[in-house]
């Protein structure tokens, strides 16, 4: 029986899920990441020579990765629901939207 209990956290860990977004060509690809709570994102700087400064303002919760350099990247666990829009503070038009349940 102590088995059993011992799998129960390791299988709920299994159901997050680590998804990567690549900062390239001033855009976030891809654009929209339909995601559950607990789900982690990766945000690699896939430029050869700009830096990127990906942000969250939001009402429940703020996330800044500073400036990353080329090859650099930063990691953000949801544990809010809600939509959420990730933006480079140094391109503005560069925007990701997520979708959290």
């Amino acid at each position: 029986m102590a088995g059993l209990l011992a799998l129960g956290p390791a299988q709920a860990d299994l159901a997050n899920v680590v998804r990567v977004v690549l900062q390239k060509g001033r855009q976030y690809a891809p654009t929209d990441l339909f995601l559950h709570r607990g789900d982690t994102i990766v945000l690699v700087n896939g430029d050869d020579g700009a830096i990127h400064h990906a942000f969250i303002e939001a009402d429940r919760f703020a996330f800044d990765a500073g400036d990353q350099e080329p090859g650099k990247q930063a990691t953000l666990t949801l544990k809010e629901p809600g939509d959420f829009v990730i933006e480079c503070g140094i391109h503005p038009k560069m925007k990701l939207t997520l979708h959290v349940e």
